[in-house]
């Protein structure tokens, strides 16, 4: 299959990155410190007595991004790794999954996999939403049911509804769309070796990598997503010091600890925080391992996306302020400066908003945002550029510019409206519907919108008072010279002088460069939202290769995308668009029989067709064996780089430099090699296959490390595979 060192630890991955730029990181990070130092220090010289306020409001804009690059240092000083250690038998652990109104089908594919989680438990549904459809599921399945009256505190509260029926020392978490994969609790058990350890807490991870969250979703190979530095750097970075914070699912408990503190908290939103602060502070260890042991769905559209963030963001920041973050006994400094920074980057809401209004003031009433001059001018545009090359050098590739301009444009009026948590605010819980497919919310994109066309008017706003009072300043003088000069005398330039009052085309080149600048993160803000919207679907559609055969004809195909209900395939044979082909699918869970309404033919290179339509399936069961394949996504996600980061300007240099190239997963198959040889079919290669063995896995013969299955999508039938 693959090498293990090479692909089965994320976490070992990120441990070599960051621990080979080690010293590489830090002494650009104190370069980063010492020169926002000096900038701002100069900065503060050159703010504008006739513009104060809008010059003061600039300066504080400044101030704050230095504020969140001093997050981003401190967020990623020192990387802990861990590896997962043996769990010792014969603990006694639940499985809970609060549910409240998310879609059926979603739901019972996470008990499902909870159910088959391979450690001995107990698994629970909390029923919040009272629903007949979920007792009925957990009856067949199994599990235990249990809904209370009413749903006061919302998760929380259902969470120790549970536990008052729950009778095991430890206890998981799992949100209602979190798919465990079957070593779930294999991997993590092991840490509580150590009794002071109240809970092992891993990243949130998802399937449907479309989904608007995701950056680069087409370059699957290199997942990222606005959480990839939270969960990849800064969560294990803040374990270094015990510092790590729980996020509510693929999370395990001590009971005992729990109850010391008097279960789960109900005061704030966001249960998870403040749990993991609440242990902190009476001395308990947190543990983060950083490999995924769940899988859910990724806020799939901006409604989505808002509501998540919103929760977070107004129940993080009431939770620090109800637990007294600055003041409060029993933390350490760096774990109380760990969860004041979870506080401090909301500040990036108001840092845009005056970003975003300071040249739209500026354009409208003539008013410059500091002392203008060219040597000001240069500095000023010039300096964020450098900043967040080093920024982007310090977290090595998980801060990326424009990603960040593009997420931030989405972040700004989340954060401002969440600002209300610090006055003690608890907003009502909102439930997020686990939707794959999108949709395009206008509503949502107001506040961008509203910005974009203030943008626009300043700009005509402006350009009609140059056309009144046509003013040069300093940078347009100097222009004019260069261009007009027939000879290379230009006249001697005074770089300081400063810009006249009122409107002149400096002041509109500078203003204008970031009004413009702001239409153009607007416009691609609103492209991302409907591009990615639009381009979901009701399954996700998962992006395997496996082996298909048309039953009445001697032909093989090869699947391209798959989901539940729809598939693409890529064959041979041109088929009529409507006819309904019986296939049969080699799969992981067996050999799966079903219909394949095609419903469009596009002519692919190399004489083959692309054949995309319907899956009608025989009967259930085949169904539940391709879903169980399909959500099982262990074996097929490892192929890929599931913690994906940007090159760096420092990757860009050095590549100049080497011919290596970087390493990447393995093309595979489903029917992976042992004995391996070509699959000929109508004399074009189609793929490389094996037969499989009756209870073996889809990893090198069960390949285990150190006590921890690695693999674990068992054959459930040997397949009969065509011959070559």
């Amino acid at each position: 299959m693959m090498s293990v060192d090479n692909y089965a630890s994320i976490s070992k991955k990120m441990r070599d990155r960051f621990g080979g730029r080690k010293v590489w990181r830090r002494v650009i990070s104190f370069v980063y410190i010492v020169s926002l130092v000096v900038y701002l220090s100069w900065r503060f010289t050159i703010i504008d007595d006739n513009s104060f306020a809008l010059s003061v409001s600039y300066y504080i804009a400044e101030v704050i991004g230095f504020i969140l690059g001093l997050v981003t240092i401190l967020s990623s000083w020192s990387y802990r790794h861990r590896r997962a250690l043996p769990a010792p038998d014969g603990l006694r652990v639940d499985v809970l999954i609060p549910v409240y109104q998310e879609p059926i089908s979603i739901i019972r594919r996470t008990l499902m996999a909870a159910k088959a989680i391979n450690y001995d438990h107990k698994t629970y549904v909390l029923d919040d939403g009272h629903r007949t459809d979920i007792k009925q599921i957990a009856d067949e399945l199994g599990i235990h049911y249990l809904s209370r009256a009413g749903n006061k505190y919302a998760k929380a509260g259902n969470l120790n509804f549970g536990l008052e029926h729950s009778k095991a020392d430890f206890f998981m978490v799992l949100d209602a769309d979190h798919i465990a994969m079957p070593y779930a609790l294999d991997k993590v058990l092991g840490f509580f070796d150590k009794p002071n350890v109240a809970l092992v807490q891993t990243p949130q991870d998802y399937y449907n990598i479309d989904a608007f969250q995701y950056m680069n979703a087409d370059d699957d190979r290199a997942l990222w997503h606005d959480q990839s530095f939270f969960y990849s750097i800064a969560q294990p970075c803040s374990d270094s010091f015990n510092g790590a914070s729980c996020v509510g699912t693929g999370v395990i408990y001590r009971r005992n600890a729990i109850d010391e503190i008097g279960g789960i908290p109900v005061v704030t939103v966001t249960e998870d925080i403040h749990t993991s602060l609440k242990l902190h502070k009476l001395g308990y260890e947190t543990v983060y391992l950083n490999e995924s042991i769940a899988y859910g769905i990724a806020a799939s559209d901006l409604d989505e996306y808002h509501k998540t963030r919103y929760r977070w963001a107004s129940g993080n920041l009431h939770c620090l302020r109800y637990e007294n973050i600055l003041f409060c006994k029993g933390l350490t400094l760096k774990q109380r400066i760990a969860y004041l920074s979870l506080g401090l980057i909301y500040l990036e809401g108001w840092q845009q908003l005056l970003l975003l209004l300071i040249p739209v003031v500026s354009l409208i009433f003539g008013m410059p945002p500091f002392e203008i001059s060219i040597f000001n001018i240069v500095v000023v545009l010039l300096f964020p550029w450098f900043s967040y090359f080093l920024l982007q050098e310090i977290g090595c590739g998980f801060t990326r510019f424009w990603a960040n301009e593009l997420f931030s444009m989405a972040r700004w009026p989340i954060h401002i409206a969440a600002s209300l948590g610090l006055m003690g605010w608890r907003t009502r819980w909102i439930s997020s519907s686990k939707n794959i497919k999108g949709k395009v919310s206008w509503r949502l994109m107001t506040p961008q919108i509203v910005i974009m066309s203030l943008s626009g008017l300043a700009l005509i706003i402006a350009f009609y008072h140059l056309s009144q009072d046509f003013q040069t300043g300093p940078l347009l003088d100097v222009l004019i010279a260069i261009f007009s000069s027939p000879s290379f005398d230009y006249p001697k330039i005074d770089i300081f002088a400063p810009m006249g009052e009122g409107y002149t085309a400096d002041l509109v080149l500078v203003a204008g460069f970031w009004a413009l600048y702001s239409i153009v993160r607007v416009l691609f803000f609103i492209r991302k939202a409907i591009h990615d919207a639009n381009n979901s679907h009701e399954f996700y559609r998962f992006k395997i290769t496996m082996i298909c055969q048309f039953l009445h004809a001697n032909l093989y195909a090869e699947t391209d995308l798959i989901s539940e209900n729809w598939m693409r395939i890529v064959c041979t044979k041109k088929c009529e668009i409507g006819s309904i082909q019986s296939l049969q699918l080699y799969c992981p869970s067996g050999l799966i029989k079903l219909n394949f309404e095609i419903e469009q033919v596009d002519e692919a290179v190399n004489n083959n067709y692309c054949l995309s339509g319907k899956i009608i399936f025989e009967d259930q069961y085949q169904k539940n064996r391709l879903v169980d394949a399909l959500y099982s996504i262990d074996w097929h996600r490892e192929m890929i780089e599931r913690n994906g980061y940007f090159a760096s300007v420092s990757d860009r240099f050095l590549a100049l430099f080497t011919t290596k190239s970087k390493v990447k997963p393995p093309s595979y198959s489903v029917l992976m090699n042992a004995h391996e040889h070509d699959c000929v079919i109508n004399n074009q290669k189609l793929m490389t296959y094996r037969k499989l063995v009756l209870g073996e896995t889809l990893s090198d013969k069960r390949i285990e490390k150190d006590g921890i299955i690695l693999g674990q999508v068992a054959v459930h039938e040997v397949l009969s595979v065509p011959d070559a």
